[in-house]
């Protein structure tokens, strides 16, 4: 066999003999020969926090749901495969996350909403496991069923702490604490491949990373690790490949009188669970893309070009405007807003690290009377400059949207601008209460009114929203079934 392809999922190891694949990916585990998986969900994000531990924001909640779901069927099925996967055991990451549940009390202005949370564990992400408690310690006994560890033992064992002890489904219990009453290192052999549970690797920084300019670095002595390293992992790899081999069957023993019922049973029940899987995934398919739409208002924070564009129209028909855009060859306007309150033409920017200059503005005032010389309009529409300025970050570390010349220029002609975050709060407030023709109205004398200057919107009613867990006080509990089983 040639060279062998390691993965390693959520850290990275010197040495070009790995691939760091992120913990946020969908990446399938099938194109490696080695996978060396660390749960974490440090990488996803929390602004709040509720009964002490942090809680993800509500698009985090989501992704970080989907990927333990995905990297635990990865798992199960590489091993499956055939593959090695080692899982470091590290110190368990716990959040709450929203799980998209909501609970209604009330009616009207008084209507309550009630976000609905849950606990979730980096260890939902690792199959065979039914017990995860953090526990730490450098003394580490290496047991007889773990012989066959002995080379990558000696390799790694200076790096290598427990942070968990561990319970689940096992065939051998490869490590224990100095007393022997903490397992915190075992292995599930399966019919072609293994999944072993080991301390962490945990080596000096300093000594490993080194900076060269603005970039860090691996030093020698930590490329010389990772030589050493993977030498151990291939060798570990065959051992268990070669305890685990059987002979492939000949053609001829799939004969029909060598066959079992049983087998024919269970071919037939695979195919329709893999019709049943096809259908959901089409399902699943169809879900994300709905979500994604649902979510798109958001873009109105971040987003630049079309899809600012997109997501301006829609906040101006949650407003009551019917909205659109217009090209007929000679003119081309970003947004065109009708309402009964009159005719609004727009132009949309986006900068990434600098407000909104003249010459946008310049570009909504010929619009404007591009727009005015066509035989179909008879009366000046209203300007409005909508702008992004600083969009990728936080809109309250941002600066001034628009140059002193752009509010100058805007003075001039009594056109309105508008930064596109500020549109966010009272538009999701419709999409969730559409009801409310009032607030609607609000919205839009909002911009009638404003000439010369930045629109301030009217705040959305207050909505009491609180968020309550639906599990207990207790550590997030793992899948209790083990779904690697050996047969």
């Amino acid at each position: 066999m040639g060279r062998r392809r390691i993965f390693t999922v959520g850290f990275d190891l010197p040495g070009d003999g790995f691939e760091s694949i992120p913990f946020n990916s969908d990446q399938t585990l099938l194109d490696a020969d080695i996978v060396l998986f660390e749960p974490t969900l440090s990488v996803f994000h929390s602004y709040e926090s509720y009964n002490g531990r942090e809680l993800l924001s509500e698009n985090s909640s989501f992704i970080a749901k989907t990927r333990v779901d995905h990297w635990r069927s990865e798992i199960i099925t590489a091993v499956n495969a055939g593959k090695l996967v080692v899982v470091y055991l590290s110190k368990p990451d716990v959040y709450y996350r929203y799980t998209g549940q909501q609970q209604h009390s009330g009616t009207g202005r008084s209507r309550a909403t009630t976000n609905l949370v849950a606990e979730i564990s980096s260890y939902e992400a690792i199959p065979n496991l039914t017990k995860v408690t953090a526990k730490s310690g450098s003394e580490i006994r290496l047991e007889k069923d773990g012989a066959f560890l002995g080379p990558y033992w000696s390799e790694v064992s200076e790096y290598s702490s427990y942070e968990v002890e561990i319970e689940g489904n096992f065939t051998r219990t490869l490590l224990r604490s100095r007393s022997g009453e903490r397992v915190v290192g075992a292995s599930f052999e399966g019919k072609r491949g293994a999944l072993l549970f080991l301390p962490p690797i945990r080596y000096d920084y300093e000594l490993f990373v080194q900076d060269v300019g603005a970039e860090e670095e691996w030093t020698a002595e930590a490329q010389e690790f990772g030589k050493r390293l993977v030498g151990a992992l291939v060798g570990l790899s065959d051992v268990l490949r070669r305890s685990s081999q059987l002979t492939p069957p000949p053609e001829w023993s799939s004969a029909s009188e060598f066959r079992l019922a049983l087998e024919n049973v269970l071919e037939t029940n695979i195919t329709q669970h893999s019709a049943q899987i096809q259908r959901m995934q089409a399902e699943r398919l169809e879900f994300e893309q709905q979500l994604e739409d649902a979510g798109s208002l958001r873009r109105l924070l971040y987003e630049q070009g079309k899809a600012l564009e997109l997501a301006i129209l829609e906040a101006m028909r949650l407003f009551g405007f019917e909205s659109s855009q217009f090209q007929d060859g000679e003119s081309e306007f970003d947004g065109v807003f009708v309402s009964v309150e009159g005719r609004c033409l727009g132009e949309v920017e986006g900068r990434d690290n600098r407000a909104i200059a003249i010459e946008k503005f310049s570009q909504l005032e010929r619009n404007l009377s591009e727009d005015f010389a066509r035989e179909e309009t008879s009366e000046y529409a209203k300007g409005i400059l909508f702008g992004n300025a600083y969009r990728l970050k936080p809109p309250a570390d941002r600066g001034s949207f628009f140059t002193d010349k752009c509010v100058s220029a805007a003075q001039r002609i009594g056109a309105a601008l508008i930064r596109t975050p500020d549109l966010f709060a009272p538009a999701k407030y419709l999409k969730e209460h559409p009801s409310d023709t009032g607030f609607a109205k609000a919205c839009r004398d909002s911009i009638f009114s404003t000439s010369g200057g930045v629109v301030n919107f009217p705040e959305p009613p207050i909505v009491e929203t609180n968020t309550v867990t639906t599990t207990n006080e207790e550590e997030p509990s793992l899948p209790a079934s083990p779904i690697l089983s050996v047969s």
